[in-house]
């Protein structure tokens, strides 16, 4: 009986190694629970590895990224199996996704971050090429559809009387709205916090970018947001995808992740993803750019 017992034991040890060995083997990739759902609308039951149109329900920058990363990975040969992981939508939702990956808790972020926010964490992570090169992000100064003045704010004064909003911890774009010299900007924690300070009334404007809609517009928890007509601006930085360095397979996945991008770039689908979407905006091509 304890020779059962002790084989039993034996048994159930190895097994749970092979489970932590498997474990060990898999790409999780890591996102945001709001765009996860979105990702879910978007493939609609499909397999996102044989996509090469980004538009549709659900579809945006996030959302394509997600797409982006695994089609990469596939392109530079990867062979590991994937999971995506998510983190919830909090105030501290980025910081967390950040940890996350740096940890080695997730393997791989599935969406950009900007370059100025990896390089503080270089030594933790493994920094591809830029998805988002520099110079090719433009977003919309975006409103509630109730915002009359906002709305008909057209010139650069006329704008800089207005209030914006930006989340505290997002340089690139706090630095933007105070290179645009705002009579007035407010800091907060999250992008919920951003829309609802919107909704209230307690700020005009905020930084965003251009939705694949008719209007451009977006609907945030109900709130209907658009953009300011004929005006845009430019945010400074390159965007990219990173890898954990604490991961066991963390190079062997920084490596097949660069050499995919380098085959998507070449195929144009890295472009072609970001247009479907309605991040890069034919309608906003000749739009005044105030920056």
């Amino acid at each position: 009986m304890l020779k059962i017992k002790l084989a039993a034991l034996a048994i159930s040890l190895a097994t749970l190694s092979m489970a932590g060995f498997a474990e060990e083997k898999t790409i999780t990739i890591l996102t945001q629970q709001d765009v996860y759902n979105d990702y879910q609308k978007f493939i609609d039951g499909r397999d996102p590895l044989t996509l090469t149109q980004y538009s549709g329900p659900g579809s945006r920058r996030d959302v394509v990224e997600l797409v982006l990363v695994q089609q990469a990975l596939k392109a530079g040969g990867n062979n590991y199996p994937i999971k995506i992981v998510k983190v919830d939508n909090t105030s501290d939702s980025y910081s967390r996704f950040i940890k996350e990956i740096t940890s080695g808790s997730a393997t791989v972020g599935g969406n950009s971050a900007w370059l100025i926010d990896l390089k503080q964490i270089n030594d933790k992570v493994y920094i591809s090429e830029p998805t988002i090169r520099q110079g090719e992000f433009e977003a919309g100064l975006y409103t509630t559809a109730s915002n009359v003045d906002a709305r008909l704010s057209k010139t650069l004064p006329q704008i800089q009387k207005l209030t914006a909003v930006v989340a505290e911890s997002w340089k690139p774009d706090v630095a933007t709205l105070e290179s645009l010299k705002f009579a007035n900007i407010l800091k907060t924690q999250s992008w919920d916090s951003m829309v609802g300070m919107l909704a209230k009334k307690r700020a005009d404007v905020l930084l965003a970018p251009f939705q694949p809609t008719p209007d451009l517009s977006m609907d945030v928890n109900g709130h209907k947001l658009v953009p300011i007509l004929n005006v845009k601006v430019g945010l400074q930085g390159s965007r990219h995808f990173f890898v954990s360095k604490a991961s066991p397979i963390g190079n062997d996945v920084s490596k097949s992740l660069n050499s995919g991008l380098a085959k998507l770039r070449e195929q144009g689908l890295i472009e072609k993803a970001y247009r479907d979407s309605g991040f890069f905006n034919n309608a906003t091509r000749n739009w005044n750019r105030l920056n």
